[in-house]
């Protein structure tokens, strides 16, 4: 008998317009030979509690997320926390899909049963994972969490809370809420935060520290902390960085005008190499196994947060370890590293953009095991 699987997904999302995807989704999965049950995600962070049951007693081979960046975070949460080790799969449907588009992935309808073909292969890869620890002034810990994708700080996460304050308004309105959805919503919500920049006093500084040392950041705007490659659906900030080399980049954005240089060299499709002497030159990336980081000379001594796509808590510091191979991730043979070259698929096409054949997974390292050097004190 084939092995089973789990499927996790939200028949709610776009207004129930998922349940459809999904019901195929499921055909599909049967026609290739992928057993499953399904599992439907519930609000208030509940689905990591019960995608961690559910795999815990041992009878599943393998677990699949359906949906966006944020269901794929609280499925991969749900594994760490589940004491168990299967390859893990995505269905993504979401708008921005980090994820899936880090692994020649891709969320349009027509592509879904390219991204079956490759569950049903199951070719795995390793992924890192990032444990994240925030506090408050007094080092006293505020909360703690697993990410796959990103932490930000700064506008990146006021765009977040903008644009779910949006989404909020306009949910008891059935005409608005149809029209003004998914990248029209973000996009509103970019608008705002960036104008609001310009009259509200947005700037921050942090002390960073790492395994090389500390120094600190100053005119911040933004700061992100990146695994896999491609952030916000198009761009990709570190094009050496790779999700499986136990060590991320935190990339800083000094001002408007860093947002802008580092958008026109590295927005996905944007045949540009260089910045325009105009611009000021891009503050270094930093990379490591770990980071400890502090707030610096900000009102109010706290800085808002987003983790894999959501709002997290505002704190003081961040201490952050890099837990390497945390989940072996089942993605196309082409894409077999996420370290390779990104490639947007052919629109006319339901297939994946091609690349180097990969090498597989290196099938080391446990869930909350594998850490990549000396971690931060708190």
């Amino acid at each position: 008998m084939l092995p089973m699987h789990l499927l996790v997904g939200n028949p709610t999302a776009q207004s129930g317009k998922n349940a459809e995807r999904i019901d195929a989704a499921r055909m599909l999965l049967e026609r290739h030979g992928v057993r499953h049950d399904f599992l439907s995600t519930r609000a208030g962070g509940k689905t990591v509690g019960d995608v961690s049951k559910a795999l815990s007693g041992g009878a599943y081979a393998g677990v699949i997320a359906m949906g966006g960046d944020g269901t794929f975070a609280e499925v991969g949460r749900g594994l760490l926390s589940s004491g168990v080790r299967v390859p893990m799969g995505v269905l993504p449907t979401g708008t921005a899909n980090d994820q899936g588009r880090s692994f020649g992935m891709y969320a349009p309808a027509r592509y879904l049963e390219d991204n079956v073909r490759t569950i049903a292969a199951g070719h795995t890869v390793p992924l890192d994972a990032g444990r994240v620890t925030a506090y408050d002034f007094l080092d006293v810990e505020l909360a703690s969490d697993w990410f796959f994708d990103s932490l930000g700080w700064g506008i990146s996460p006021k765009i977040l809370r903008m644009r779910n304050e949006d989404r909020r308004l306009v949910a008891g309105i059935p005409i608005v809420r149809e029209l003004y959805r998914d990248q029209l919503v973000y996009a509103g919500a970019v608008l705002r935060a960036l104008l609001q920049s310009y009259v509200e006093v947005t700037k921050f500084e942090v002390e960073v520290t790492t395994p090389a040392g500390t120094t600190f950041l100053d005119g911040l705007t933004d700061l992100v902390l990146k695994n896999t490659r491609v952030y916000a659906g198009s761009w990709v900030l570190d094009p050496t960085s790779s999700p499986e080399d136990g060590e991320m980049e935190l990339v800083p954005f000094r001002g408007r005008d860093e947002w802008i240089g580092r958008a026109v060299v590295t927005l996905e499709g944007l045949p540009v190499q260089q910045l325009d002497p105009g611009l000021p030159p891009l503050t270094p990336i930093i990379r490591a196994p770990w980071f400890r980081l502090k707030v610096m000379d900000r009102p109010g001594g706290v800085v808002e947060a987003q983790i894999d796509g959501e709002e997290w808590v505002a704190a003081a510091s961040w201490s952050i370890q890099v837990v390497r191979h945390a989940i072996d991730l089942v993605v196309p043979r082409s894409h077999g590293h996420g370290a390779q070259a990104h490639e947007t698929p052919d629109a006319g096409t339901g297939t994946s953009g091609q690349g180097t054949p990969g090498q597989g997974a290196s099938g080391q390292g446990a869930s909350g095991q594998g850490t990549s050097g000396q971690g931060p004190s708190a």
